[in-house]
């Protein structure tokens, strides 16, 4: 029987890119070439948020798409470390469960005392829903995250 190679940590393959409002993300990410010129101006413009390797050249390795919000999400391979990584827009929270503004609407509400069924009657779905998007933003690993300036870092 072949051994199965070890699952990696959910979400330590995904690099989160900064979508700009007047940038149509459906367009984009279905035109190769485009999105080949957006990304090498990404990685141009803020290497710190792509992993050691990607200056020595990747390639595009398919795309999945979201079933939770419709979209599809190009996926690179760098061949130089021997790694896929996913590509993920800003506009969706992770594990692409609902859009950053529709969860922070629905922060907004918890931060005031609304409950979770408040909360699905004013956003839709169901409470359940909203009660695991926000037990799900615990689950975030903040050591990979970005820091650009010290200024952002909390007092110790």
């Amino acid at each position: 029987m072949a051994k199965r190679k070890p699952r990696g940590i959910a979400g330590d393959k995904t690099i989160c890119l900064p979508i700009a409002d007047d940038i149509d993300y459906a367009t984009l990410v279905d035109d190769r070439e485009s999105y080949r010129v957006y990304l090498n101006q990404q990685i141009e413009q803020h290497p710190e948020l792509f992993p050691v390797g990607i200056e020595q050249g990747y390639r595009f390795h398919g795309w999945s798409e979201s079933q939770r919000q419709g979209i599809k999400v190009r996926r690179i391979y760098l061949p130089s470390t021997h790694q896929a990584y996913q590509l993920r827009p800003d506009f969706v929270t992770p594990y692409m469960s609902e859009t950053s503004e529709t969860a922070a609407k629905a922060l907004y509400l918890k931060h005031h005392g609304i409950s979770y069924e408040g909360i699905a009657y004013v956003l839709g779905r169901s409470e359940m829903h909203w009660y695991r998007l926000c037990q799900a933003l615990g689950r975030a690993s903040i050591v990979g995250s970005t820091v650009k300036t010290e200024a952002a870092l909390p007092p110790i």
